[in-house]
């Protein structure tokens, strides 16, 4: 870790302007809501934000000057007073939480970059910025994806992580709580810097394989004959940068946070975004405070021809792969950073259904702005309502859906994403359980285990499929085009039936003394980008079965102005060691919730 004369005296500078959050985020879904506050022309946009009750705003900060390099000293000085003043102003309209942004990888301009630095700054650095770049196999500088003046620097580069170590103490000094980091890539072809190289022969040592020559030249070979092992040592590469940059962020504040552009622009990617530049969600996550996903095509809505698009199911899969950190994702429709009001409270609604928090773009036009707060609000304001329902309780499973996740690096087809949507479509409860957690005992808590093909199952994972069947647990497999059926029939009774609109989905959760039936209707169509039209869900009955004798009420509880909260008429009968309520809805709008609680 070396941090200069040069770092230390504008953090002193700059520390005395804002101080340092005095409390983590809270990050637990319903009580944060996320907001980028710039698009475009668009900036600054904390009184929208905080209008709509965000409580962590993602600012633009000084990432520009990261990427493109200093500005002239006094120039450089003015910028961080500005969003010294701007982070203050944002927390002074109650956004406790403002973010910085740096992007982990490009330099662009590389031959002015270094232009205004000054000798301390120079001498600072053990290298110049052109000996940062990603490399070929032959040593040669990689063209960025992007294209123009960009070049791709490499995670691994110790003075690139300086450099990048000064842009975080810079944001954190001028009173951001934490950064974002937008593209954490490795090329799509690997990058073969002796940084990279060093790292590799690290990780082959780790895996009991101790390279015979430590040469550089010998060790790029080595890379190109162990394609395997090198794309999953690319994936690794990130999450060491998160790690050393999270570590050094605490130096300065503890409650810092460390979040990054996870990519995932489309669930069709889940497997090859990892081959292709790197975004590995598994690696990456473990040294995350939380995870961030940037879809750009899959905003629940209903289209024109009747086809229903959701993110739902990529959030069951998203939820096996971070090792328990929160999930925030912006889900938009056709590249639009742009979503009409009730396309945005589906969104929020479908997320906190799925234990995940959304993302709102906060950067609307003055003549949309305030009908764009006064949809946003109450949904913000609702889901935080129920912030410990949300968190405290766990999916209903009667189905456990077994992820592969370490396929991606034999195919680009997630078979058990599918096979999520089918389900979910159908409104069978389930549970996506990864290699990481997919044991006897927890498989078992549900009904019936499905998985693609018992051949996906390496060891331990087809030793517990034989487990689970020796204890007569039925596992199904996807093979045959009649699976879904096998699944009913092996399910038996369902735990959750509901009939209605084919576009009401019905996700269930569960403590011990409260059950959640969330409600959201996908019949909103997109007209424009600020537009949608909705279709209302009418004459609705749900019948679930609660994990408690009795019942003592069931709310139905809702944002929609044309249905209010209130509790709600219900059967209920003896079932097992529980309960089957069955309750009639006479419309749903958007979403709501049926808060089922225990009498005991």
């Amino acid at each position: 870790m070396r941090t200069g004369l040069w770092f230390a005296a504008i953090g002193m500078y700059m520390f005395s302007v804002v101080g340092y959050a005095q409390n983590a985020p809270d990050l637990r879904v319903g009580a944060s809501f996320h907001a980028f506050d710039h698009l475009h022309a668009f900036g600054h946009q904390a009184e929208a934000a905080a209008a709509c009750g965000v409580t962590i705003i993602y600012a633009s900060g000084l990432g520009g000057d990261g990427y493109s390099g200093l500005p002239p000293s006094d120039e450089w000085a003015k910028r961080q007073k500005a969003e010294a003043e701007y982070a203050k102003h944002a927390k002074e309209l109650g956004i406790p939480t403002v973010l910085g942004y740096l992007c982990s990888t490009s330099i662009v301009g590389l031959e002015t970059f270094a232009k205004n630095w000054t000798p301390e700054q120079r001498a600072e650095f053990r290298s110049t910025p052109d000996t940062w770049l990603q490399l070929d196999v032959n040593g040669k500088p990689l063209a960025s994806w992007y294209g123009g003046e960009y070049q791709p620097a490499c995670m691994n580069n110790p003075d690139w992580r300086s450099y990048e170590k000064y842009m975080v103490r810079v944001q954190l000094e001028t009173g951001h709580d934490g950064i974002f980091f937008d593209n954490p890539t490795v090329h799509k072809n690997g990058c073969y810097c002796v940084h990279c190289m060093q790292g590799f022969a690290s990780y082959l040592r780790e895996q009991g394989e101790v390279p015979e020559d430590g040469s550089v030249e010998a060790l790029r070979k080595l890379a190109q004959d162990h394609s395997t092992e090198f794309k999953r040592y690319r994936c690794t590469i990130a999450r060491d940068f998160f790690k050393e940059i999270r570590d050094y962020a605490r130096t300065i504040n503890p409650n810092a946070v460390i979040t990054a552009n996870n990519s995932l622009n489309s669930p069709s990617v889940f497997y090859s975004q990892n081959r292709g530049f790197a975004y590995n969600i598994h690696e990456m996550s473990k040294t995350e405070d939380f995870v961030v996903i940037e879809d750009t095509g899959t905003q629940p809505r209903i289209m024109p021809d009747g086809k229903t698009i959701e993110y739902g199911p990529t959030y069951t899969l998203l939820q096996s792969i971070v090792h328990n950190k929160p999930v925030v994702a912006v889900t938009i429709a056709e590249g639009d950073y742009h979503t009409p009001a009730h396309l945005v409270q589906l969104a929020m609604a479908e997320a906190a259904a799925h234990k995940a928090s959304y993302m709102l773009w906060s950067t609307w036009p003055d003549d949309v702005r305030p009908g764009m707060i006064s949809a946003v609000r109450p949904y913000a304001d609702w889901l935080k309502s129920h912030t410990d329902l949300l968190n405290a309780s766990v999916p209903r499973r009667d189905v456990c859906l077994y992820l592969p996740f370490q396929r991606w690096i034999e195919t680009d087809e997630c078979v058990a994403l599918r096979l999520a949507a089918e389900m979910r479509a159908a409104n069978i409860q389930f549970e996506v359980l990864s290699e990481d957690d997919f044991t006897e005992q927890r498989a078992g808590e549900s009904r019936v285990t499905l998985i693609e093909s018992k051949e996906v199952a390496a060891e331990p994972a087809s030793n517990v499929l034989r487990a689970l069947e020796a204890a007569g647990k039925p596992v199904v497999t996807a093979e045959s085009a009649t699976w879904l059926d096998s699944v009913r029939k092996a399910i038996g009774t369902p735990s959750l039936t509901m009939t209605g609109p084919a576009t009401v989905r019905a996700v269930a959760r569960d403590t011990s003394t409260v059950s959640v039936v969330h409600l959201y209707n996908l019949n909103v169509q997109r007209k424009s980008s600020f537009e949608d039209f909705v279709t209302p869900a009418e004459n609705l009955v749900v019948s679930v079965y609660v994990p408690f004798p009795s019942v003592k009420e069931v709310r139905f509880s809702s944002a929609d102005a044309e249905t209010p909260s209130s509790s709600i008429e219900f059967t209920s009968t003896a079932s097992g060691t529980g309960s089957r309520v069955d309750v009639a809805i006479p419309k749903l709008v958007v979403a709501a919730m049926l808060v089922i609680e225990s009498g005991a």
